[in-house]
């Protein structure tokens, strides 16, 4: 490694990483950086064997360019080659190796022919040595498996349920629960055919869906499963009917504008109670208490100040006007609860009709502060251009780390407090509050016996992913009992955000049943499945080195979990990629040359292809949208997931409607969209006005026919307005009449963008993407008209697409016909709508009636969306500092409003920052297990944006996750600096 490559990256390594105090000195480093006297010192080894100082990295290079990291037992062959292309197809190898795996019992079921009855397919469990053992161990005692990536974690859960049922424990006795509907749906289906295999379920029970209903465990998420009690026990919770589950995001955000006017609503009564001289009864006083300004059971109070109103001041309801918010209502989105929330509206608005009546007699005489006129001031806890939106985050958070509203300051728990109020109003109740209610349920021992003496026997899947009333509903059913078998992996848990503890959950587990006799039974075991049956041996260990960071180094306890994979022997190893690159343009057009390459010498199918980005929205900036750019270009069909295409941002659709609108004037959608968000000085009552021209004539007119009347149309819009339509009509022309077939189509995307799309701001109202480009590289293109003319190469690429008497070749550089306009219109829609589609892209057939040459769809994804997922090459693009890791952006808003009433939790935050970089090197080891076969790893040499630039600091560094070893030492800028 060269002296001043290593000197640059030694000083900068310290900028945002785990304290220094936490690593003890003999463990090896991650990142295995030093000091610059200890790199320089390591130049003077020989040519083929290189040492990083202050590390136990030892890197040997081969003959052909490929090299080999060793740590300990770890060995990582990888090359910096970014023009490598495999000489094989890169999938037949490891295919071969899988074919071996079966032959020496995989993890999976697998299907053989009976001797005796060739017609019948009988299924088979096969099961490794490990994987039997465990399935077979003491079922009345605790059992904690811990289940590397690949490692057949499924397999065995369902193979100890089988065992179970084998040795006489009655399948409804038998509670398995998962994370998401999708894995217990699977594990249904894996129990269904481990209990045909086993002979528990004969093939005419199959005909009866009952019978297998009945024979079958119980398999479901802890939501269902507990839904399922409140609905046998919810009188016990006060309750008056069973509630409804209120799911949607919609539905939060419409019960979160409630809760706000009703805190308003709260203050305002206790105003005019003071304006009629009502003095407050013990019980309105400890209704809300002083630290909320939230008030429980508002109604009789309200009808003591209207019927003093009425009395002394002669206010009459049949003045107050509340057509307005019913119509307000009516525009809304529709909920199960709609009726009841109109009329909480209509209630709100009579309220504050009776307090500004009252306010005006009583309270300015008073002298007391204007309540409508000086609203809550909620301070900074939900901060951001939304309110609500703030809000509702906030709530989210709280309510998934179990916090109480009593444990937060006055305006955080008025907010939690109004909000549980609008739900419990509507009969309501969202997925936090299931758990909540069940474990309430259960602190009553008859309910809790009753659930114990049902399910005996407890099975968690995905134990690391559990948040704390997860867990604690596992200690209430299985504490003292100890028949519970939890399986996970600590080093895949990601989901913090979502309120996840896994080092909590890992805690608690040990100290109650591993470690801990159960009422006399022998202690909890603790078994681990080390073979990783998805890749082979180089991402394998790459990912055992990452994983030394997913624990803290002082935590003895957890450490026993860090058990080591390992690859299967005989799997061919295609070495790691790790590329270095001058620019976000350098870096998509690498990634994108490479998966052609893949698609085009291989057999493999788009769809077994992933690009996984640690985001992809990082502010204004999308980390995967010039590669999103480059696979148009290319003609590879995508899928994004996790986020939102580039294709589906404002710029993009702005510009395909105008494309659509010169293309077909009679496209009423693309008109509408262009006259309301393009069509100067016409705004929604104008905009109105012209839809609803002839309305009621039989003869249909196109919306564009009507754009044209309402143009010259004095009485109907204002002069701004008119001249708006005109001049906006006048560009649709010129395009139409006067440039389609004299300038090219790369011309009249030029003109399209320049003026409409250029300076219009993006979806996050940040700067335009012309000037964040121009930050990023002095070469940079708008993003949105480098994607638009990405398809139209893509377009001349592919002749099916071509109308047949199209010659690309002329048609490339060519006036453009309307012909061609329009199957460029097509094809973009196509793509629109196809880079979203959670299923296959199906690429239209060529001339000779065959295929597409790419089957399926690369996928674009973030890790949380790739967890539980696995293809046979995975890009992870952006592998640098403060994007992968991401940069600590300190702790939320709920820990902080926490914080603010328990000095211990003020304590507990300030150690976030190590737990946010453990839980970013836990998404590092998920998105490198992801890959089957082929890894590529793409780091950049400077930040895609200049901003970042401002706030990082210079230079870009590598990720902490990636040992400087691997890192490619020459640069391929070569002193190239940006201009700015």
């Amino acid at each position: 490694m060269p002296v001043r490559q290593a000197n640059r990256r030694g000083r900068g390594r310290g900028r945002g990483i785990l304290p220094k105090q936490s690593v003890k000195q003999e463990s090896p480093s991650l990142s295995g950086r030093g000091t610059s006297a200890e790199l320089s010192s390591a130049t003077e080894l020989s040519s083929d064997i290189e040492s990083e100082a202050n590390s136990k990295y030892i890197c040997t290079r081969s003959s052909n360019g490929v090299q080999q990291l060793t740590l300990d037992s770890y060995t990582v062959s990888f090359t910096n080659k970014r023009d490598e292309i495999d000489s094989k197809p890169a999938c037949t190898g490891f295919a071969s190796a899988r074919t071996a795996l079966t032959n020496r019992q995989s993890e999976d079921v697998k299907m053989k022919i009976d001797p005796g009855n060739t017609s019948v397919e009988q299924p088979v469990i096969r099961l490794d040595a490990a994987q039997e053992r465990i399935s077979k161990l003491d079922f009345k005692r605790p059992l904690l498996i811990v289940a590397g990536a690949g490692s057949g974690k499924t397999a065995t859960l369902c193979a100890r349920v089988i065992e179970m049922m084998k040795s006489g424990v009655q399948p409804k006795g038998i509670l398995v629960i998962t994370f998401t509907n999708k894995a217990a749906d699977e594990l249904k289906q894996r129990i269904i055919r481990y209990m045909q295999a086993s002979g528990l379920l004969k093939s005419e029970d199959m005909k009866d869906k009952g019978m297998v209903n009945n024979l079958m465990p119980s398999a479901s998420t802890f939501h269902s499963w507990c839904y399922g009690i409140i609905m046998r026990f919810y009188r016990q919770l006060g309750m008056r009917k069973c509630p409804l589950v209120a799911a949607a995001e919609s539905e939060h955000k419409r019960l979160m504008v409630l809760a706000k006017e009703q805190l308003e609503d709260c203050r305002r009564l206790v105003q005019c109670e003071q304006m009629l001289n009502i003095a407050p009864t013990k019980a309105a006083a400890d209704d809300g208490g002083e630290q909320s300004i939230y008030i429980h059971h508002t109604e009789a109070r309200w009808n003591e100040v209207l019927r003093l109103a009425r009395e002394t001041t002669g206010f009459s309801i049949e003045s107050v006007d509340l057509d307005q918010d019913q119509n307000q209502q009516q525009r809304g989105k529709k909920t199960k609860f709609a009726e009841k929330a109109q009329t909480a509206s209509q209630q709100v608005s009579l309220m504050r009709a009776l307090y500004e009546h009252l306010y005006a007699v009583k309270g300015r005489v008073m002298g007391l502060v204007d309540l409508v006129e000086n609203p809550i001031d909620f301070g900074s806890s939900f901060a951001g251009k939304d309110l609500v939106q703030g809000m509702l985050g906030f709530m989210y958070r709280a309510k998934a780390k179990g916090y109480k509203p009593q444990e937060l300051p006055q305006i955080e728990r008025s907010v939690l407090e109004a909000y549980n109020g609008m739900l419990r109003r509507f009969d309501l109740v969202d997925f936090d509050d299931i758990l909540d209610m069940t474990n309430e349920l259960l602190n009553d021992r008859s309910i809790l016996e009753e659930i114990r003496g049902q399910f005996p026997y407890l099975l968690v899947d995905e134990f690391q992913d559990f948040n704390r009333q997860q867990t604690q509903l596992v200690l209430k059913l299985q504490e003292g009992v100890g028949q519970v078998t939890a399986v996970g992996d600590l080093k895949q848990s990601i989901f913090e955000f979502r309120g996840a503890t896994c080092e909590e959950n890992y805690h608690i587990f040990l100290e109650k049943f591993v470690d801990a006799q159960v009422e006399g039974k022998a202690l909890g075991s603790m078994e681990s499945l080390t073979t990783n049956y998805r890749s082979h041996k180089s991402i394998v260990d790459l990912s055992n080195i990452l994983a030394l960071e997913t624990v803290d180094e002082g935590d003895a306890q957890l450490r026993r979990l860090l058990t080591p994979s390992q690859a299967v022997p005989d799997a061919p190893v295609v070495p790691v990629t790790v590329w270095n690159t001058s620019s976000m343009h350098d870096e998509a057009k690498t990634i994108g040359l490479r998966i052609k390459a893949i698609l085009d010498r291989s057999t493999c199918k788009a769809s077994d292809i992933a690009v996984i980005s640690r985001c992809l929205n990082f502010g204004s900036y999308r980390p995967t949208g010039l590669i999103e750019t480059e696979l148009l270009r290319r003609g590879i069909p995508f899928v994004v997931r996790g986020g939102k295409s580039a294709l589906k941002s404002k710029r993009m659709q702005i510009f395909m409607a105008l494309i659509r609108l010169i293309a077909n004037p009679d496209d009423d959608l693309a008109a509408e969209y262009c006259l309301d968000e393009l069509v100067m000085g016409v705004g929604p009552a104008a905009a109105r006005k012209i839809k609803n021209q002839g309305i009621n004539q039989l003869a249909r007119q196109s919306l564009f026919e009507k754009m044209a009347q309402a143009s010259t149309n004095t009485s109907l819009l204002n002069k701004s307005a008119r001249a708006g339509l005109q001049a906006f009509l006048a560009d649709i022309a010129l395009w139409q009449q006067r440039q389609i077939g004299h300038v090219p189509l790369s011309d009249l995307i030029n003109d399209i963008f320049t003026k409409y799309v250029a300076h219009v701001e993006d979806d996050n109202d940040d700067k335009s993407k012309s000037q964040q480009a121009s930050d990023g590289d002095d070469q940079g293109e708008d993003a949105v008209l480098d994607m638009a003319k990405a398809i139209l190469d893509s377009l001349f690429e592919a002749p099916e697409l071509l109308p047949p008497n199209v010659d690309p070749n002329v048609s490339r550089n060519g006036p453009c016909t309307m012909e061609l306009l329009q199957v460029y219109s097509s094809h973009l829609c196509l793509l629109s709508t196809a880079a979203e589609d959670q299923g296959k892209l199906k690429k239209p057939k060529d001339k000779s009636g065959q295929k597409g040459r790419y089957e399926g769809a690369v996928v674009i994804t973030t890790v949380h969306q790739a967890k539980g997922l696995e293809w046979e090459h995975v890009f992870l693009n952006h592998f640098i500092e403060y994007m992968f890791p991401m940069g600590f952006r300190g702790v939320s808003k709920a820990d902080e409003a926490r914080a603010l009433m328990n000095p211990q939790i003020a304590k507990q935050n300030q150690q976030a920052r190590a737990l946010h970089y453990r839980e970013e090197s836990r998404l590092g080891y998920v998105a490198i297990t992801r890959a089957k076969t082929g890894l590529y790893i793409s780091v950049l040499e400077q930040y895609p944006v200049f901003w970042m630039e401002k706030v990082f600091g210079e230079p870009c560094k590598p990720s902490r996750f990636l040992p400087n070893i691997m890192y490619s030492a020459e640069s391929s800028s070569k002193n190239k600096r940006r201009r700015y």
